[in-house]
């Protein structure tokens, strides 16, 4: 950041409460240190109590039954408050009244046991002590007056010799300074550790999402109403140009009312005012008084906007540069209400502490979405825009990326014809990323390009490794099912090659369920693969379908789903058509994820075979008219 004022640099490491605005009157932080009040009080009544044995051994008891009864009564009081205690009752306001219920008990000790000449005169200062620890300065003041009336009392019903004034005078002085100084102390203990809390708090919040538009509304939420009552932030697009802006307050309809007139009023970043030197110089800018006529057009060159927050009664603003990784993501304003006054020095150091949080946050944010939108082009050009249209010939596909889908797989899929029939094939290349999408592009069209000059399967499979075998893909492997689907006299053939994936599965329209192809061995690893080709008819009513192992191992290695299960789902569900077969699937590893991608392609047989002595030729069934259209496919 650039240029900063001097008062920015301070306490640097500090944080602020989640609310700022809370009433010094609850000074303590939570139920903890509110019950450790209580329970201590409780002790010192229990201490006073004990104090009270020695009466006995001084010369000046006027009332000893008196003493007993103050003893008797701190007990009574210790026990009370401990209940009090340990069932989270009265909190530091029930802690402040036993302080003063202590100076009154105090009061009476003195008066029945000598009066000017009682040591329990001391006792004082267990009131002022403790609420110096525990309780706001008001409180503090209340107790240290009603402990200094009561010090001073017996002079009113007693004789006092005449040092007894100097010595009470500088007694009082000293215990006062004393819970002074142990009320600062600990009161300058406990902000620090509000701030801390607040600063853990607000980067975990900021860390609950990934998505540009709720991290704004996120960075906005964290900042109100404990640092500021209103956040407004100014997003730069373009060459520096400000865009959108998001605001956030405690009543909505004065953040809406802001972003209406950011919208319809744009700022201009060529200006002088604050949010135009945080976006072009990154400079902070603090307004101490948004009333005042020449500070007030410091904040915004609108007119309107000015006379709406002075109106809304802000007294001070506080603007900073959302600057993260060298580039400006534009400018976060902090506004306090007249109320809450001015922002002190801790307070501007932890708003800028935040808004270098903030914008860290939004550069991760805007990162990702960047990088998700990347990784859905690519994968987008790595599967087909659209299933064919094939007469007698039902497809349908599903695709499942793993995660959020930031990240491109190896997983893909692909149905191209030729002359004569057409072709079905899935595979799954090792690894994710850049590297892993080249070789399924690879992978995809060499199979799509071999194919159209072969017609057996395993043949192509094995001239697209030894394609793979004389590249340089960084010792990447790959699988993929092979499937020829060809009309005969006797019905329709399909011949089926693996080379190291899954076999597909095949649905009888009878509602038999079988596997179809072989193993056989991996893709770009040997130079003589073993793969074997197989061959089956369908009839009218079948179903073939073929998967990548993203799918038996969605939730590897704690469970797998087997050959078997898939089978006997889809023996029970009997599904009527190629989508229904892919339902049955996916419920197998639904509703939880998947630990990787899925990619699914199923094809059914839905009208007899056209021989080919019967009919058009395959060629005019297959024509270029028939593709394009998007029938039965699905991606998710």
């Amino acid at each position: 950041m650039g240029r900063r004022a001097p008062r920015l640099r301070a306490f640097k490491s500090l944080d602020l409460p989640r609310k700022l605005d809370v009433p010094r009157v609850d000074r303590a932080s939570g139920h903890g240190e509110a019950r450790a009040a209580v329970v201590s009080a409780a002790g010192l009544y229990v201490v006073g109590a004990l104090l009270t044995a020695t009466a006995g051994l001084l010369p000046h008891v006027s009332s000893p039954a008196g003493v007993a009864a103050v003893a008797l009564t701190a007990v009574l009081t210790a026990a009370v408050l401990l209940v009090a205690a340990r069932r989270w009752h009265g909190g530091l306001l029930l802690a402040w009244v036993a302080d003063l219920w202590g100076v009154v008990l105090t009061a009476l000790l003195c008066a029945a046991s000598g009066g000017t000449r009682s040591p329990f005169a001391l006792t004082y200062l267990f009131a002022i002590g403790h609420a110096a620890a525990f309780q706001p300065p008001a409180r503090l003041a209340l107790v240290a007056l009603a402990s200094v009336a009561g010090f001073f009392a017996p002079l009113v019903y007693g004789h006092a010799s005449s040092t007894f004034g100097a010595v009470a005078g500088v007694g009082m002085v000293l215990a006062l300074l004393g819970g002074g100084v142990v009320h600062y102390a600990l009161n300058r203990v406990r902000d620090q550790r509000r701030l801390l809390e607040l600063l853990i708090n607000a980067t975990f919040q900021l860390d609950h999402s990934l998505d540009p538009a709720d991290t704004l509304r996120l960075i906005a939420g964290t900042a109100v109403p404990g640092l500021a009552d209103l956040c407004v932030i100014d997003l730069t697009e373009g060459q520096g140009a400000l865009g959108s802006t998001v605001a956030a307050c405690s009543d909505p309809a004065v953040a809406a009312a802001i972003e209406r007139m950011r919208r319809e009023s744009p700022l201009d970043t060529s200006g002088a005012h604050a949010v135009a030197r945080a976006v072009e110089r990154n400079e902070p800018s603090i307004i101490d008084d948004l009333h005042d006529a020449v500070e007030g057009k410091r904040l915004d060159h609108s007119e309107e906007y000015r006379r709406f927050v002075q109106a809304a009664g802000y007294r001070s603003a506080a603007v900073f540069p959302m600057l993260a990784r060298g580039r400006t993501h534009g400018a976060i304003s902090f506004l306090h209400a007249a109320r809450r006054g001015r922002f002190r020095r801790h307070q501007l150091a932890v708003l800028e502490d935040l808004s270098g949080r903030a914008a860290m946050a939004l550069d991760n944010a805007r990162l990702y979405a960047d990088r998700a939108r990347v990784a859905g082009t690519l994968r987008r050009s790595l599967m087909p825009a659209s299933l064919p249209v094939i007469p007698g010939v039902e497809l349908a596909s599903f695709f499942r990326p793993m995660g959020a889908g930031d990240e491109v797989g190896g997983d893909f899929f692909d149905v191209f014809r030729d002359v004569r029939g057409f072709w079905l094939v899935v595979g799954d290349v090792c690894g994710k990323g850049a590297e892993a999408a080249a070789l399924t592009g690879f992978l995809r069209h060499t199979a799509m390009a071999y194919a159209r000059e072969a017609t057996s399967p395993a043949r192509v499979l094995s001239q697209v490794n030894q394609a793979m075998l004389e590249q340089d893909f960084g010792d990447r492997f790959a699988t993929a099912l092979l499937a020829r689907i060809e009309a005969r006299q006797a019905g329709v053939e399909a011949r089926i090659a693996c080379a190291g994936h899954p076999p597909a599965l095949l649905v009888r329209a009878t509602g038999e369920v079988e596997q179809a192809g072989e193993g056989g061995t991996l893709l770009g690893v040997f130079r003589d693969p073993v793969i074997r080709e197989c061959a089956v008819m369908l009839a009218e009513g079948d179903v073939l379908t073929l998967y990548t192992d993203g799918l038996p191992d969605a939730h590897a290695p704690g469970r797998t789903v087997t050959a078997a299960e898939m089978i006997h789902a889809l023996a029970r569900s009997s599904p009527c058509d190629s989508q229904g077969a892919i339902d049955t699937l996916v419920e197998l590893v639904e509703p939880d994820g998947a630990r990787d991608d899925i990619a699914i392609l199923s094809a059914q047989v839905t009208a007899p075979p056209v021989a080919e002595d019967e009919g058009p030729s395959k060629r005019e069934l297959l024509s270029s008219a028939d593709l394009g259209a998007h029938v039965g496919a699905r991606r998710v």
